[in-house]
């Protein structure tokens, strides 16, 4: 039996988290904390801690937990490089893993799989994400780990020449020459486009999250295997879910 803390137990996700812990057979929660609660404490008896809360908190959370020796499953976002880093170096400090990713939902898992095959073919691509008005991250954690693996998959960035905005940032912000444009609006949960031009097509990727608990099988997915590839690759962090997924790759 894996004792699971859920950090940010109160939040929408948070609190489908907290069912679907609950309701699967193989898992028995160790806690429910949110804010104000002790997190350390709570941790002291758990295996993995799942933590959905806030860019602000997500890093104090994520050394507290690392610090007890428990792995994490971090579906927050919005943390820098070189906290990523630092998360790195205390997992492997005392020997725990931590999986950062920027959705837990399967489809959007291959949603950027599939872009990242795609940008070998397609060069000219731009991505545009739209969430509910009170995210507080732009872009989507989502849209830049897309962005980044596009760049990364591409054989060259073309630019349009001479092009100019007549309203600056009409044409989105850059990540690695990616145009990423971020849409906030009410009636939104969280949905994203890669739409790809080539002469005489186009090709348009899109996933879209109707509802919060499409984000539970995911998430408990790596809580299961969290353990077993740390214990086959060793302590440290881990990007996405695509090492649980595809270990392999």
């Amino acid at each position: 039996m894996i004792r699971v803390v859920v950090v940010g137990a109160q939040g929408k996700v948070g609190r489908c988290l907290v069912q679907g812990v609950e309701e699967a057979g193989d898992l028995a929660s160790a806690g429910a904390v949110d804010l104000g609660d002790d997190l350390a404490a709570a941790v002291a008896g758990a295996d993995v801690a799942i933590d959905f809360t806030t860019p602000d908190a997500v890093f104090e959370n994520a050394q507290t937990v690392l610090r007890a020796g428990v792995d994490a499953v971090i579906g927050t976002t919005g943390m820098t490089a070189e906290q990523l880093a630092r998360l790195d170096e205390l997992a492997r400090e005392h020997k725990t893993a931590c999986l950062v990713a920027p959705n837990f939902a399967l489809g959007a898992v291959l949603m950027m799989r599939f872009a990242e095959e795609a940008a070998r073919h397609f060069p000219w691509v731009e991505v545009v994400e739209r969430h509910h008005e009170h995210k507080l991250d732009a872009p989507s954690g989502t849209a830049r780990t897309t962005a980044e693996r596009i760049a990364a998959a591409r054989n060259e960035a073309p630019r349009p020449q001479n092009e100019t905005e007549s309203a600056p940032g009409a044409r989105g912000g850059r990540i690695d020459d990616v145009p990423v444009h971020s849409l906030r609006l009410p009636g939104s949960v969280a949905h994203q486009e890669v739409v790809f031009g080539g002469p005489g097509e186009s090709l348009t990727i899109r996933h879209d999250t109707i509802n919060r608990d499409v984000f539970v099988p995911g998430v408990l997915l790596a809580v299961r295997r969290i353990g077993p590839h740390r214990q086959e690759n060793g302590p440290g962090l881990i990007r996405g879910l695509e090492p649980l997924l595809w270990p392999r790759t």
